[in-house]
């Protein structure tokens, strides 16, 4: 019998996917100029990724998960239908959708999530006027330390 994916923890304001992926309702910014549905499908991604969601498990539907944080189905529909143009999800019948977790998949979505945490790295970097041979010292000496 598979596990409920979507459990909520009232009490703490945070949205539980698969058997541990943990959406804070404070971590999804709402009021960012970047959209809410890349932010839960990133969100969700991790969850792949760290094994907390696993291959063939149903996801939560589209209105209950957006019930559940307040947002617009149709948000909860974008992140599904990118997930679902990325390979991590399938849609059956348009009545629900399980998680398509395979290594590939691990993969894809180890180097997604790296890529955006070195795009922030690198202009942030920039935004403080650091050249490239200034922002490669900086990673050199970190990859030292770590």
């Amino acid at each position: 019998m598979k596990k409920d994916v979507l459990t909520h923890w009232c009490i703490m304001g945070i949205i539980q996917l698969g058997g541990g992926i943990v959406i804070k309702l404070q971590d999804i910014e709402f009021h960012q100029k970047a959209a809410v549905y890349p932010q839960l499908a990133d969100y969700i991604k991790k969850g792949i990724l760290l094994g907390e969601i696993v291959d063939g498990e149903d996801m939560p539907s589209r209105r209950e998960l957006a019930l559940r944080l307040s947002i617009n189905p149709n948000t909860v529909q974008k992140a599904y239908k990118l997930l679902e143009d990325e390979g991590f999800i399938r849609t059956i019948s348009n009545i629900r959708s399980i998680a398509v977790v395979t290594q590939d998949t691990k993969e894809r979505i180890r180097c997604q999530l790296i890529e955006q945490q070195v795009k922030t790295f690198i202009t942030d970097c920039k935004s403080c006027g650091m050249n490239f041979q200034q922002t490669i010292a900086i990673m050199t000496t970190l990859w030292d330390k770590i």
